[in-house]
C-alpha cells in the first residue's frame, strides 16, 4: 500500500489556513514535512500520527484536570 503525499495547497485546505502559514509550519518544524526540490510535502500517515498524538495528549490533560476537580492534588 502506498502512502498518499500531501502538497501545501492540500494541507492548507485541510487545516483552513493560508499556504503561507503552512510554509511557516513546515519551515519551523511544526509539521513532519519534507522537501522534494523546493516543494514541501507531507505523508498523510505522518499527519494522522501527529493528529492522533495531539488528541491523546489533550485527553490525558483533560483527565488530569477532572481528577484534580474531584479532590485530587
Amino acid at each position: 500500500m502506498q502512502d498518499h503525499i500531501l502538497t501545501v495547497p492540500e494541507i492548507s485546505k485541510f487545516f483552513g489556513v493560508s499556504k503561507k502559514t503552512v510554509y511557516e509550519w513546515c519551515r519551523f518544524g511544526h509539521l513532519p514535512a519534507f522537501k522534494i526540490g523546493q516543494e514541501w510535502m507531507l505523508r498523510q500517515s505522518d499527519l494522522q500520527k501527529m493528529i492522533n498524538a495531539k488528541v491523546s495528549s489533550a485527553g490525558r490533560k483533560q483527565q488530569d484536570l477532572f481528577a484534580k476537580g474531584r479532590g485530587g492534588k
